[in-house]
């Protein structure tokens, strides 16, 4: 491991990730064996999402040495309600869902997910469900019109695609699919700046500014959470207009 990969997660700790951090945890050059990485379709499921983290703990507690374990996981929906280790502290971003901490926006906004706006990054184009893929899966069932029409009913009240470029860069893949997504869908599209602060706080363990450190025994509850704040309006720096013509 590189001394900055090291300074960033401490000995004794690991990262119990969802898959759609997998970029940037990997553009900060932490080494896949720093990070135990989770379906992100599991969010879907909040009782089954609290199981699977529940064993991803107790496997990574079973090494002796295991002093912390970093939780890359927003509330999502209260799947982390109630989860608790037992011999390691646990670390996790005081964020409603996955998005603020892309951004790297926190106290001023918890819940940035709650907007108007569908957001994507890398991570959730590479190995993430959106209803961009879920349109090619209900095409091949039932056809191009049932499946523009199932894609609008999930998309009812989003305006916009955003696509945030992150640590992890973004290629022309991630371009093409947030533009083809917005098209299909009539939304409009723009580009996002996200900042890594937050995340590399989270890894280091550093309590406060959106972050919160558990004892062992303590579980995680909504009420450490900030207030979200549904349908605030979108405020960041360097965005620009995706080109969908």
């Amino acid at each position: 491991m590189s001394k900055a990969a090291a300074a960033i997660v401490p000995a004794g700790c690991k990262v119990l990730a969802c898959r759609v951090f997998e970029p940037e945890l990997r553009g900060l050059g932490l080494p896949p064996e720093r990070v135990a990485y989770l379906d992100q379709g599991l969010h879907r499921h909040p009782d089954l999402l609290r199981q699977t983290l529940a064993q991803g703990l107790r496997e990574l507690e079973q090494d002796p040495d295991m002093k912390r374990v970093v939780l890359a996981y927003g509330y999502c929906g209260g799947g982390l309600e109630g989860l608790t280790a037992q011999g390691a502290e646990l670390v996790l971003p005081l964020a409603h869902d996955c998005i603020p901490l892309l951004l790297g926006r926190s106290v001023g906004a918890p819940c940035v997910g709650c907007s108007a706006t569908f957001y994507l990054s890398p991570g959730w184009i590479e190995h993430g469900k959106t209803p961009y893929t879920e349109y090619f899966v209900t095409e091949e069932k039932f056809g191009a019109e049932d499946a523009l029409w199932v894609g609008k009913e999930m998309l009812k009240g989003y305006h916009e695609v955003a696509l945030i470029e992150t640590l992890a860069g973004l290629g022309p893949r991630h371009r093409r699919y947030a533009r083809d997504m917005a098209r299909l869908f009539g939304l409009g599209c723009r580009e996002l700046r996200g900042r890594a602060g937050w995340l590399r706080r989270l890894l280091q363990g550093r309590a406060g500014q959106g972050v919160a450190l558990l004892p062992p025994g303590r579980p995680v509850h909504l009420g450490l959470y900030p207030q979200a704040e549904p349908g605030r309006p979108q405020e960041t720096e360097n965005s620009r207009a995706c080109h969908t013509s």
